[in-house]
């Protein structure tokens, strides 16, 4: 049994012309998307055109080899994307693939981070990536704006990119995390001409929408081409207003680290796959669903904008520097939310608690697994302790 870099060797001689593109291929492809592509752009560097191959000779020539992330980097998923890609370039099947077009912005000051690069198959298919959300503040904060906001400036961009796609042959969509909330939302709003086009859209356990995404232009024509994965641990792919129609894939990691799709469970070229997803993913669902009705869309509006405020109040742009500084700038930020308002430490203190529950169920579960007893009535009698439905 593989992980996707696994599936990479394994396929190493095959090209698409001869081996069609498959569900492991869209997931390779959502990744790569987090190679920081705009690096070799902003220094004059012309991507369009290079094949994959040529993208690594050309970054390792300007900005340095690209190294095997050490483990505690693998949660950065611009470090694993960059590796991703170098895993790939010598490959028959994904070294001639040539980039086509992309777009990244990066705007801290209104709170955008988006990014999308295409990817142009042997067999002349062209496979639209979404990078999902980076270690940046500003993309988290966009995140956070999907709970009140009916659309956010990322999907506004993922939009315009796909209706300037070329149609001349068939289109793949595919997203991680924020990007498979991209994938959809694109899909379902692009102009009449783009939709015959679009064979696929991939979606790899990316959160829903503050609204009835079933209810736009496109969305009964395109219904039947998306595909969704979620790990048996789903908090992310669980989030807001999501379709019940997905995959639940096993994974090598667990808890919350499941949502890095790289561990993944893989069978040749096929996900391995889980009758349900675990009880934790469950009762997160139910949590973040029952937290969320609490509040109206102006306090969680006014919540997330105070939150925030508080971690750029600290000068910090990317998450990862918390680490930096020995995480003092994460202690100051503690410290000011101590002045918040009672009625968003409230809020606050009522989720951290409904996750806490969340994450003993998932403890509960894996020994009762662990021990070979019958883990649902195990948990079904920590739920009544707990008074979780």
């Amino acid at each position: 049994m593989n992980n996707v870099f696994g599936y990479i060797d394994e396929q190493s001689d095959s090209i698409f012309s001869d081996l069609p593109f498959c569900e492991v291929d869209a997931l390779v492809f959502a990744w790569l998307s987090y190679f920081e592509i705009e690096k070799l752009d902003e220094m004059g560097i012309a991507c369009s055109g290079l094949t994959l191959m040529e993208l690594v000779e050309k970054t390792e020539q300007n900005l340095g080899e690209i190294k095997k992330p050490e483990k505690r980097e693998m949660l950065i998923s611009t470090m694993t994307g960059a590796w991703m890609l170098k895993q790939v370039s010598d490959k028959s099947r994904f070294r001639n693939v040539r980039i086509g077009g992309f777009r990244t912005v990066n705007d801290h000051e209104n709170d955008i981070q988006f990014s999308v690069t295409s990817y142009i198959l042997d067999n002349g298919v062209e496979v639209v990536s979404f990078r999902g959300t980076d270690t940046s503040v500003a993309g988290w904060k966009e995140d956070c704006m999907m709970t009140f906001s009916h659309v956010i400036p990322s999907q506004e961009f993922a939009a315009e990119f796909l209706n300037d796609c070329p149609t001349d042959y068939p289109i793949i969509l595919t997203g991680h995390s924020k990007g498979g909330n991209l994938a959809i939302y694109a899909a379902s709003v692009c102009h009449k001409e783009i939709v015959p086009v679009i064979s696929d859209i991939y979606n790899f356990d990316g959160p829903g929408f503050s609204f009835d995404i079933r209810r736009t232009d496109n969305f009964k024509e395109i219904k039947d081409r998306i595909h969704s994965y979620v790990p048996g641990s789903s908090i992310v792919g669980m989030l807001l207003h999501h379709m019940d129609d997905y995959v639940v894939v096993s994974s090598m990691n667990a808890s919350i680290m499941q949502h890095y799709a790289f561990n993944w469970r893989i069978v040749d070229r096929a996900f391995f796959v889980q009758e349900k997803r675990n009880m934790s993913s469950r009762s997160m669902d139910t949590a973040f669903h029952q937290w969320l009705k609490t509040m109206t869309p102006t306090e969680k509006k006014a919540l997330v904008e105070t939150i925030f405020s508080i971690i750029e109040g600290s000068g910090v742009k990317y998450f990862d520097e918390f680490s930096a500084d020995g995480f003092a700038k994460m202690k100051e930020v503690f410290l000011k939310m101590n002045d918040m308002d009672p009625k968003q430490k409230k809020m606050i203190r009522s989720f951290f608690i409904k996750l806490m529950k969340a994450s003993s169920l998932e403890m509960v579960s894996s020994a009762a697994d662990f021990l070979g007893k019958v883990k649902d009535s195990v948990v079904d009698k920590v739920q009544t302790i707990m008074h979780i439905e």
